[in-house]
């Protein structure tokens, strides 16, 4: 009996040895999608297509509309009957925004600049406050299920998600 108990183990051992070497668990999943450039960067620029709205403000007959972690849109609501896309800011990373007399706040990935938006042909950033937001490490794939490769944040700020296969992922939600 003791004979065949230690011959099934060995059997086991083997074959979960095989198994895991040949068995490679290959799925759909996200991966981060890192910054390559200076995501600091502000850049005023012409309007942009409204695509993926989020937050608006609305002030002296312009509106505000952050575009998801792309920018923020200036548009003319002088006509209401025609509102008029007059200009786009380019943020990198931007969800929230708020305006307080010619100031115009966002955050910055994990920064929070203030922009002085009293000419629009002259926007600038006046302060920057560096990493307020340290959580925005967006370290897990904002409402997803599913597998993913964990974010290192070595390779720096993950900006975006991408679907490609993986193999073995690490991380899981």
């Amino acid at each position: 009996m003791k004979k065949l108990l230690l011959y099934c183990l060995l059997i086991s051992a083997g074959l979960s040895s095989c198994l895991s070497e040949e068995n490679d668990l290959i799925v759909t999943g996200l991966r981060p999608v890192y910054s390559n450039g200076d995501w600091s960067e502000i850049t005023p620029m012409s309007p942009q297509p409204l695509q993926n709205l989020g937050k608006f403000y609305y002030k002296d007959q312009m509106i505000f509309v952050s575009e998801t972690r792309q920018g923020i849109h200036i548009i003319d609501n002088t006509n209401p009957e025609s509102p008029q896309n007059i200009k786009f800011i380019a943020i990198p990373g931007v969800l929230d925004i708020a305006i307080k007399d010619n100031i115009l706040y966002a955050d910055n990935f994990t920064d929070l600049v203030a922009l002085d938006i009293a000419d629009l042909e002259n926007i600038e950033v006046v302060k920057r406050v560096e990493d307020l937001y340290p959580e925005y490490q967006n370290y897990y794939p904002a409402n997803y299920q599913g597998y993913f490769e964990c974010a290192d944040p070595e390779k720096g700020v993950v900006i975006g998600w991408e679907e490609v296969e993986l193999r073995n992922p690490k991380c899981r939600r």
